[in-house]
């Protein structure tokens, strides 16, 4: 618990006048209705259903029996499939209740597609009634298999999907192929991303083609991202390069690389991030770099970054680092922050390190959604504090006539 004594200490060191204004699914029960031993027959009369599997159960359907017979077992597992029987042998396969059974077909399903043809049908039946948490799996197995072989068809089978799911299909081909073969990945998806890389989105495939290259070529990723336009595609592509300076590389290795980058929204993004990242580790040491950072546009977010997380665990710890610094435009933000993250064990705390921030505009609105919050869980100990504060009288009146909860 915190002490709220402790937290008002600290705050008054610099308090001023309150005033002023895709997805890994798990394999788990499968789509469609019926029971075991019916899914289970309807697996064996279709040719490439593996139900003589060593892994499937043995006794009823199959069993040791069939293994040895031959019987019901899958006696065309090799033959090419049809685009039609691809589509029914999947459907059935994802009918069955019994996970280990259904992995097993699904297995020996994916060596009988001889063909782009019925690749295709199987992800428009994979993708009929998508549920990422039961078939996230397989269409990752599904779009890896298929891109080694022919990436450029199986991009083609999930391009016109606009939504989260064909985007994230099309990450699992790019990010296999750009390992392989950089040079055609990066030129297939700047081709097929331009039409959306200076929107605010970005070209989400050259974003999964650079998630894959920094696997194995960090610095060739790094340089190629700097040089995207700013989207939510680049965010994305910077959070993928930092997990491989911290994989591959050190902490250390990861604040020279961002440190070292030209200023500029690309530099003060990855600050930011980088910030977070490293007090996630070590809060201390992440507060020590961040307040040697010299003055810039990117610096109140990365103190930001390390006051949320820090103050998480050691909120008395965060602010006392943070009152070794003046009141003043870099640390308005990093105040606010502890602001709303001490307001729920210490609200006049809360409002006290408000009352520091020097823009009259930010510290108006955070006191207000400060008070607002307060009165939700407890209004008379908030009304009776504004009535005693210094805020301006028309906003103790509003606070005056607020109903309970309201």
């Amino acid at each position: 618990m915190i002490r709220r004594t402790t937290l008002i200490l600290q705050s008054t060191v610099c308090t001023l006048a309150l005033g002023g204004a895709f997805v890994a699914g798990r394999v788990t029960g499968g789509v469609g209705a019926g029971n075991d031993s019916g899914s289970r027959k309807s697996a064996q009369v279709l040719p490439g259903i593996g139900a003589s599997s060593p892994l499937a159960p043995k006794g009823a359907n199959g069993g040791a029996a069939a293994e040895g017979s031959g019987k019901g077992s899958s006696p065309s597992a090799s033959k090419v499939s049809t685009p039609e029987l691809a589509a029914a042998r999947l459907k059935a396969i994802f009918e069955q209740q019994d996970p280990v059974a259904r992995m097993t077909d699904y297995l020996a399903f994916l060596k009988t597609l001889k063909d782009n043809d019925s690749r295709n049908a199987a992800v428009g039946a994979l993708l009929e009634n998508f549920n990422p948490r039961e078939r996230g799996r397989e269409l990752q197995m599904l779009m890896t298999q298929w891109g080694a072989v022919d990436p450029q068809a199986a991009l083609a089978s999930v391009k016109e999907r606009k939504d989260w799911v064909g985007g994230m299909a099309a990450n699992m081909v790019l990010g296999n192929w750009a390992q392989k073969s950089p040079d055609a990945a990066i030129a297939w998806a700047t081709e097929n991303g331009k039409e959306s890389a200076t929107t605010d989105e970005g070209n989400r495939y050259l974003a999964g083609v650079l998630g894959g290259l920094a696997k194995a070529n960090l610095d060739r990723a790094a340089t190629l991202a700097e040089s995207m336009p700013g989207s939510n595609a680049r965010g994305e592509v910077m959070d993928r390069l930092l997990d491989q300076y911290f994989a591959q590389r050190t902490p250390d290795a990861a604040r020279d690389w961002v440190g070292g980058l030209q200023d500029g929204a690309f530099k003060s993004g990855l600050l930011g991030k980088l910030a977070g990242r490293l007090a996630d580790k070590d809060a201390a040491s992440a507060a020590t770099w961040a307040g040697s950072l010299p003055e810039s546009d990117a610096k109140p977010n990365v103190l930001s970054q390390v006051v949320e997380r820090w103050s998480r665990e050691q909120p008395n710890e965060a602010g006392a680092w943070l009152n070794q610094f003046p009141p003043s435009a870099s640390t308005d933000q990093p105040r606010e922050t502890f602001a709303r993250q001490v307001q729920k064990q210490d609200p006049e705390a809360a409002l006290a390190w408000a009352s520091t921030i020097t823009d009259e505009r930010r510290r108006s609105r955070a006191t207000r959604e400060l008070v607002r919050t307060w009165a939700e869980r407890e209004p008379d100990a908030a009304r009776q504090w504004v009535s005693s504060s210094n805020l301006p009288p028309e906003v103790k009146q509003r606070f005056a006539n607020r109903p309970p909860n309201g």
